[in-house]
C-alpha cells in the first residue's frame, strides 16, 4: 500500500508538472505566431516542444543518477526522493495514579514519566508511593494509590518524500515536497498538526530582484511553506528527527551578498483563529486550536567576521492572542474538604515574547589547529496575559492568578572541542554547558522560565528527549571517532539538573505553550511530604544520560544509523514521584535512502 501510494504521488506530481510545461509551451507558441496558430494537442506533442522534450527526459531518467530533468523554456527541474525507516525500542517504568477523583492525578505519559504527584494548599507536593502502595489519606478518608509496571514499547516508523524543484529561470524558482508518514501496523495520525500525507513544503522564490530596480540588489523573496531552521536549531528548527517534521507558513525576505553573508527577515503564521464562533475548548489542547492566533516574526543574520568564525545575530517575536474564555475545571481532583488538588502548571491564554541573542561559531580557524567552539546566549522579555499559573496555594491565600506578568528569562549554550587530526580515527573531545533559566516562584511575579520556542531539541540535551532547553543545567562531555571515511562513532554524557526545583521539568517539544505549557513532564516543588507527614526539600538533580551513536555510509545514497541510550533517574524524579529511582533504556536502528 505504501509503495502504491508513493508511486501514485510521484506519477501525479509529474503529470501536474507536465501539464504546466504544456501550457507554457502553448503560450509561447501562440505568442510567436501572434495568436494565429493554436498549439498542437498534448497527445501529439510536436518534436522540440516543452512537453515532448520533457517526456523524452523522463524516459531517460532511470539512467541518470542525478535525477535532473531539463526543458528548453526552464533552466532545470530536479526530482528527489527520501525514504527513511526507523525501529525503536523503549524500556521504561510507568506509574499511573488511580483514584484521581480522590486527590491524585496522573501525569503526562511518555519517557521520563516515572510517577505522579499532587500539590497541597501550602505549596508542597505529596508524593505517591510504590506499586500498589497507598499514600497519605485525604480528608475524606480516601487513599491515593499508584500502580507501577515495567513497559517495553517497540515500533517502526516510516517517512516517504518526493520533491520537485523547478529552477524556472534566473528570477523564478518553485519547490514542492509531498510527504507520507506512518507507523507500521497503525493507520492513525502521527505527531504534528499536519495530516499523515500532506504538502510538507511548497513555496515560490523570486530571485535577483535587482533586475527590477537597483535598490533590490542581492534580494530574494520566498512565500509559502518550508522547513525553516537557523544556527544549531536551538530556537528555530525543522525537527528532522521526528517522523512528522516541522514546517512554517509565511514569507521571507533575504539579502545575500553571495560571499557567505546574509540576512533574513521572516514572518510566519503559526496558528490562525478560524472564522465563526469559538468552540470554547480547553486551553492548551487540540480543542482550543480554533480559538487562538499565533504569529512569529523577526530577523536572523549570518556574517563571516574572520576566517572560520561566523557571527549570527537574531531577534524573534512570538505573539499569541489572549482569548476571553478560561480553561474549564482548572482545579482537578478536589477532595471533600477541598484541601488537596492536582494543579496543572503553565497554562496561559496569550503572550508577547521577545527573544534577542546571537550565535558565535568557530571551525577550522587558522592558527588554532583542530579547535572548534560555539557560544549562544539568548535573552527573553515581554509579558504574558491571562492565566499564567493555576496555583491553589495562591488562591487559598487570596492572591490573584489571573494577571499579566512580565517576562525576564535567559539561556546560554557554550561548547568547545578539539579534533586530533594527526591521530588515528581523528578523535574529537569536547565539553559543553547548556543553561536555561527557571522560575523560583512560578505562580507569582515576573516570569523567568526561558522558552525554547520551536527547536530541534533532540539534537542538544540528550537523544532520549527527556528534557528541553528550559529550566535546565546540562553539563556535557563529547567524544567523536572516525575509524574510516564512511564510519562515525559518537558518545555523549549528560549530567542534568533543574535551575529551579520549584519550576517544572519540561519536555523537548517546542512551541507548545507558555514556559513549555503542555510539554511539562513533571511538576516542580520546593518541598514534599513523606509518608510520615514530614516536610522534606526537593533536590534539583534530574539524572545522567549516556548516548552512543554509530553512523555508516553503507552505499551511495544509503545510510545506516544505530544508537543506544540510558538514563539514570536522580533525586528530583524520586522526590516528586513515588520513590522510583530507575533507569530508562532506548535503542534504535535507522536506514535512509536519499537522492
Amino acid at each position: 500500500m505504501v509503495k502504491m501510494r508513493g508511486a501514485f504521488l510521484a506519477f501525479a506530481a509529474m503529470i501536474a508538472f507536465s501539464t504546466i510545461c504544456t501550457l507554457i509551451g502553448t503560450q509561447d507558441a501562440m505568442s510567436r505566431d501572434h495568436g494565429t496558430r493554436a498549439a498542437a494537442p498534448a497527445a501529439v506533442a510536436p518534436t522540440g516542444s516543452a512537453y515532448g522534450d520533457l517526456l523524452a527526459r523522463i524516459e531517460a531518467l532511470e539512467s541518470k543518477p542525478t535525477g535532473n530533468v531539463n526543458a528548453p523554456n526552464i533552466r532545470g527541474v530536479k526530482l528527489g526522493m527520501n525514504i527513511r525507516h526507523r525501529f525503536e525500542v523503549r524500556d521504561m517504568m510507568i506509574r499511573d495514579a488511580q483514584n484521581t477523583a480522590n486527590g491524585a492525578a496522573a501525569g503526562p505519559a511518555g519517557v521520563g514519566e516515572l510517577g505522579s504527584v499532587f500539590r497541597t494548599t501550602d505549596g508542597t507536593l505529596r508524593r505517591t508511593f510504590g506499586a500498589g502502595t497507598p499514600g497519605p489519606n485525604g480528608t475524606d478518608g480516601s487513599q491515593h494509590t499508584n500502580v507501577g509496571r515495567d513497559e517495553t514499547t517497540e515500533f517502526v516508523l516510516q517517512w516517504a518524500r518526493i520533491n520537485l524543484d523547478a529552477d524556472i529561470n534566473k528570477n523564478v524558482r518553485a519547490y514542492i515536497e509531498l510527504q507520507d508518514v506512518r507507523t507500521f501496523g497503525e493507520e492513525g495520525s502521527t505527531t504534528g498538526r499536519l495530516s499523515r500525507t500532506d504538502v510538507q513544503e511548497g513555496y515560490v522564490e523570486l530571485r535577483n530582484l535587482g533586475d527590477i530596480t537597483g535598490l533590490l540588489k542581492n534580494i530574494e523573496l520566498r512565500v509559502g511553506r518550508w522547513r525553516a531552521a537557523y544556527g544549531d536549531h536551538r530556537l528555530i528548527g525543522s525537527l528532522p528527527w521526528a517522523n512528522q517534521t516541522r514546517a512554517y507558513d509565511g514569507g521571507r525576505l533575504r539579502w545575500d551578498n553571495k560571499k557567505g553573508n546574509w540576512l533574513d527577515v521572516f514572518a510566519w503564521q503559526i496558528d490562525e483563529k478560524e472564522s465563526g464562533a469559538a468552540n470554547g475548548g480547553i486551553l492548551g489542547t487540540s480543542d482550543d486550536e480554533d480559538d487562538r492566533e499565533e504569529v512569529f516574526y523577526g530577523f536572523y543574520g549570518h556574517f563571516n567576521v574572520y576566517d572560520g568564525i561566523a557571527f549570527e545575530p537574531y531577534t524573534m517575536i512570538r505573539a499569541r492572542s489572549s482569548e476571553d474564555h478560561q480553561p474549564a475545571d482548572t482545579t482537578l481532583g478536589l477532595t471533600g474538604q477541598g484541601n488537596r488538588v492536582a494543579t496543572p502548571i503553565g497554562v496561559a491564554t496569550g503572550e508577547q515574547r521577545y527573544t534577542y541573542g546571537f550565535r558565535l561559531d568557530g571551525r577550522k580557524i587558522p592558527g588554532l589547529g583542530g579547535t572548534d567552539f560555539t557560544i549562544e546566549p539568548a535573552w527573553q522579555f515581554g509579558h504574558t496575559e491571562g492565566i499564567r499559573t493555576i496555583d491553589v496555594g495562591n488562591v487559598a491565600r487570596g492572591k490573584n492568578t489571573n494577571v499579566s506578568n512580565t517576562i525576564q528569562a535567559f539561556a546560554i549554550y557554550a561548547g568547545v572541542g578539539y579534533t586530533f587530526n594527526s591521530l588515528p580515527w581523528s578523535p574529537r573531545i569536547g565539553y559543553a554547558y547548556s543553561f536555561a533559566s527557571g522560575d523560583k516562584r512560578p505562580g507569582e511575579g515576573a516570569s523567568k522560565t526561558f522558552d525554547h520556542l520551536y527547536p530541534t531539541g533532540h539534537a542538544h540535551n540528550g537523544y532520549m528527549d527527556m528534557v528541553g532547553w528550559q529550566n535546565l543545567r546540562d553539563h556535557q562531555v563529547h567524544l567523536n571517532l572516525k575509524p574510516t571515511k564512511k564510519l562515525v562513532i559518537d558518545a555523549k554524557l549528560h549530567l542534568m539538573s533543574l535551575d529551579e526545583e520549584a519550576d517544572n521539568m519540561y519536555g523537548v517539544g517546542g512551541g507548545l505553550g507558555y514556559g513549555g505549557g503542555m510539554s511539562i513532564v513533571r511538576q516542580g516543588s520546593d518541598s514534599w511530604v513523606d509518608g510520615g507527614g514530614n516536610i522534606r526539600d526537593v533536590d534539583n538533580t534530574l539524572g545522567q544520560e549516556i548516548d552512543l551513536t554509530v553512523k555508516y555510509q553503507m552505499f551511495d545514497n544509503f545510510t545506516v544509523v544505530g544508537g543506544y541510550s540510558h538514563f539514570w533517574a536522580d533525586d528530583f524524579i524520586e522526590d516528586t514521584g513515588n520513590g522510583v529511582d530507575r533507569g530508562v533504556d532506548w535503542a534504535y536502528l535507522m536506514t535512509t535512502v536519499k537522492f
